[in-house]
């Protein structure tokens, strides 16, 4: 085995802070420093220079920002699964071609930090992130020249980083506020397996939002004192060198009751008090809705456990993201279910979980190619594995050895028409999705059934047409989904069939998201079959993504 394949990455990349994990020599995950300026974590902002084809990526990035605001792009995490564009010195850059120069100036660091190239990693991801926003997570990878080996939801690494060397079984609420995303996820850890239970967020709920009220608080302030001659909201510099400001006193506030900022613009000077009273009251319906989120989720879990007070059946609750570390948080979580919740390396947790996983999953495929090994092969694998990296024979073989069980994130189901009224037929517009398979299912899904019919009579062709839950909840409102690229196929050619005739549709979801549809019209054994692995890009497109990363000069 080479040294390349023996070094084990793991990449929690977020929307506002991005960081990269190895299993080092002593078998810990080590954290990789960023070259420039030294720290565990990197700025997820991307910087195109003017004209010179070159990209900056992280802090100055984060930095030229105030200065030129129009060239810089941040917080690609909360497009990621949408058709969203940026043009720059025409070229057009994609949510998953922006993510991939992050990711490949974390790459560089990495091999400049390890002196070993980066090539095979492990990249997560929120666990309520659906199937579209996970395969363009993979894409962004592929589009950075790595070998994505897997997508893990965010909540799973920080499990399996807190796990390591505990031997009871417990049911863990991990509570994941992070710069741009929020989720709620219950997992239950046991000796052998690791299975999320249910999970629930916003793509659009994060630690910038505090940022943003206090932004806004800190503008109304001094624009009340000062009485400046000209508004300050109307210049870019001045708002985002604001931001800045503003992202450094919420973290201050976590730790002291109150910081003064002094402000000047237009001639006009105050300094503005925030108290940590006052930013937790501007904040505290964003503050709620993480609540009811969390609400939710307990919700589905005493669903899915058939008991009346799942708060009770919590072990332990872990606070993950760098927003986390608010005070109201854990103050919140406390009076409302009255546990206990700790930080639990709150920046930096996801990434080592990662490096974990890469890890132990190494003991199941020779170089990822090729058939699984068989027994003899991987416990040869893991003493190798454990003689390089440092890391206990015995505890590696049981990580290796752990299954990890996740849930199907979003709902899926097929488009119908609406037949109900009376006067559906002159309604031919009206159509409703039926779901044959729910979010928080565990995967793998196999055999969901639904038996449809033919609408009209003398009917020759059936359009099946598969959609994806768009929302926060599973609603049949065809506005509430979105369809399925590549979703969509005919069975053509059939004789008139009777009005009502029916059709056999089976749906299956493997472990790692790919749908498979078979349809079926049994009075002609005419067959339909869609196998989808979600994506908004097309081979080509991700081939021709990667040729234009591959020949920019990204730098930190």
């Amino acid at each position: 085995m080479s040294d390349e394949n023996l070094t084990f990455y793991g990449i929690d990349l977020g929307t506002t802070y991005s960081v990269v994990s190895y299993v080092d020599e002593t078998g810990r995950p080590a954290v990789v420093r960023n070259v420039i300026t030294n720290n565990e974590t990197t700025p997820s902002v991307v910087y195109f220079e003017q004209d010179t084809g070159e990209v900056v990526v992280g802090e100055a990035a984060k930095n030229v920002s105030r200065l030129y605001p129009s060239r810089v792009v941040e917080r690609v995490k909360r497009s990621m699964g949408k058709e969203s564009q940026w043009e720059f010195d025409g070229t057009t850059y994609t949510p998953e071609s922006i993510s991939a120069l992050i990711l490949k100036q974390l790459a560089q660091d990495a091999e400049y930090y390890t002196n070993r190239p980066v090539r095979k990693v492990v990249i997560t991801v929120p666990a309520y992130f659906g199937l579209l926003e996970r395969d363009a997570t993979r894409n962004a990878g592929r589009i950075a020249g790595l070998d994505v080996v897997e997508v893990v939801p965010e909540p799973v690494a920080a499990a399996l980083q807190y796990d390591l060397g505990k031997d009871t079984a417990r049911t863990v609420l991990v509570y994941d506020l992070g710069g741009g995303t929020f989720d709620t996820t219950v997992i239950r850890i046991g000796v052998d397996a690791v299975e999320v239970l249910c999970t629930d967020g916003d793509q659009q709920l994060g630690g910038t939002d505090w940022d943003a009220r206090l932004v806004q608080y800190l503008v109304d302030e001094f624009v009340a004192r000062a009485q400046p001659a000209e508004d300050p909201t109307l210049d870019e510099e001045f708002m985002q060198d604001l931001a800045l400001t503003a992202e450094e006193v919420k973290r201050q506030l976590s730790t002291v009751t109150s910081r003064k900022v002094p402000m000047r613009y237009a001639g006009a000077s105050a300094s503005v008090e925030v108290s940590r009273e006052t930013f937790e009251e501007i904040t505290g319906d964003l503050l709620n809705r993480t609540i009811v989120y969390t609400e939710r989720t307990l919700r589905t879990l005493g669903e899915k456990l058939g008991v009346d007070d799942p708060a009770a059946a919590i072990d332990e609750v872990l606070l993950v993201g760098g927003s986390s570390k608010m005070p109201a948080v854990a103050r919140e979580l406390t009076e409302k279910w009255g546990w206990t919740p700790r930080l639990h390396d709150p920046d930096l947790a996801v990434a080592k979980g990662a490096a974990r996983y890469a890890l132990s999953r190494a003991v199941w495929a020779w170089d990822g190619e090729g058939a699984a090994p068989t027994a003899e092969e991987k416990r040869e694998r893991v003493q190798a594995l454990a003689l390089a990296t440092g890391v206990d024979e015995e505890a590696l073989s049981a990580s290796a050895n752990k299954r990890i069980v996740t849930v199907l994130p979003k709902s899926f189901g097929v488009k119908l028409q609406d037949t109900t009224a009376d006067d559906w037929a002159s309604q031919p517009d009206k159509y409703y999705i039926e779901h044959l398979v729910h979010a928080n299912e565990s995967l793998p899904i196999t055999q969901r059934e639904l038996s449809a019919r033919t609408v009209v009579e003398g009917q020759t062709a059936i359009e099946i047409e598969l959609h994806e839950q768009a929302g926060a909840e599973e609603s049949p409102e065809l506005s509430a989904n979105k369809p399925v690229d590549q979703g969509k196929g005919q069975i053509s050619g059939l004789p008139p069939l009777p009005r009502h005739s029916p059709i056999s549709i089976t749906m299956d979801v493997s472990d790692g998201g790919q749908l498979t549809l078979h349809a079926v019209e049994p009075s002609s054994g005419e067959k339909l079959l869609i196998e989808v692995q979600v994506s908004l890009l097309t081979e080509e497109e991700v081939h021709d993504l990667r040729d234009i990363v591959a020949g920019i000069t990204v730098r930190g």
